[in-house]
């Protein structure tokens, strides 16, 4: 696999975030134009029929039905569909309340395109529901140009929503790589290690940092591999190798349950579907991504 033959699950949207068009007459237009799209939220659960596409209904149908805020959000236009987001309150009865699925359970099933669309709204609303006042003055906040931020009347402040980097690693020594496991994680499930980009260090610096302190390893020649937009609640997790000679690590118990060396051998017959020496990471996460690409060179 190489970086250009796949789109990484939950990018690829294929949206125009038309940030210099989002007028409310250009976004009225919008809300009433015949082939327009609304897909629906309910406590960040998307709603998606048996087959794992996003539920699409015109807005107009959602008249008289209890819409939570901010409502409503415009993703962008797919080609000349504009497309929303609206949040629904539980007593809606537009459409089954069994529709809205949690998105982890059903992401490994969702088109590429509908799952990026779908992160771009869920990632959206949290942002929106957890920063409804302005951090400065505490004042409620204005929803501006359909989502694209947030507006403090009193302080006159603009608020964008944030995304969190992460710094997510796969650990290298010859042919073997390092996974570790957090508690709590299914019996057997490993995954790249992974930690926050704090303020005033690099992306590197980050890589270098959380593996000292997850593992007690130092490691070099760290590379950029891909990223990845993560709606849980929205990150950027920034896909990287680094290398080391250290065989032995120390697992820091307050970051990690366990961490272990695995041949790239052993990973590749994981993914065969060959062995169950550890739990694959689902496909719609970059861990995955940054393991397939591994054993793919």
């Amino acid at each position: 696999m190489t970086k250009d033959d796949f789109i990484m699950p939950f990018a690829g949207a294929p949206l125009d975030h038309d940030e210099e068009g989002r007028t409310m007459e250009a976004l009225n237009g919008h809300l009433q134009n015949k082939d327009c799209e609304a897909v629906l939220f309910m406590d960040g659960r998307p709603a998606v029929n048996e087959q794992g596409q996003l539920w699409k209904i015109h807005p107009n149908e959602l008249k008289g039905t209890n819409v939570a805020e901010p409502a409503p959000v415009f993703l962008g236009l797919n080609g000349k569909t504009p497309v929303f987001a609206f949040s629904l309150a539980d007593d809606q009865a537009v459409i089954p309340k069994e529709a809205f699925q949690e998105m982890r359970m059903i992401a490994g099933r969702m088109p590429a395109d509908d799952l990026a669309i779908a992160g771009r709204g869920r990632a959206l609303f949290q942002w929106f529901h957890h920063h409804p006042f302005c951090s400065a003055c505490g004042t409620k906040n204005t929803v501006m140009n359909g989502g694209l931020y947030s507006h403090c009347d009193n302080c006159n402040r603009d608020h964008f929503p944030r995304v969190n980097p992460v710094a997510i690693m796969l650990i290298l020594r010859g042919d073997h790589c390092l996974l570790g496991r957090s508690a709590g994680w299914p019996d057997g499930a490993f995954s790249a290690l992974a930690g926050f980009v704090s303020p005033g260090e690099s992306i590197e610096e980050a890589c270098i940092r959380e593996t000292q302190e997850e593992v007690g390893i130092d490691v070099r020649n760290v590379k950029y591999v891909f990223s990845q937009p993560w709606p849980f609640p929205s990150q950027l997790m920034i896909g990287l190798t680094c290398e080391t000679e250290q065989t032995d690590f120390t697992v820091n118990t307050n970051e990690l349950e366990k961490a272990q060396w695995f041949t790239k051998d052993e990973v590749k017959a994981v993914f065969a579907k060959q062995s169950e020496v550890f739990l694959r990471p689902p496909r719609f996460t970059i861990a995955h991504q940054l393991l397939r690409h591994w054993i793919s060179k």
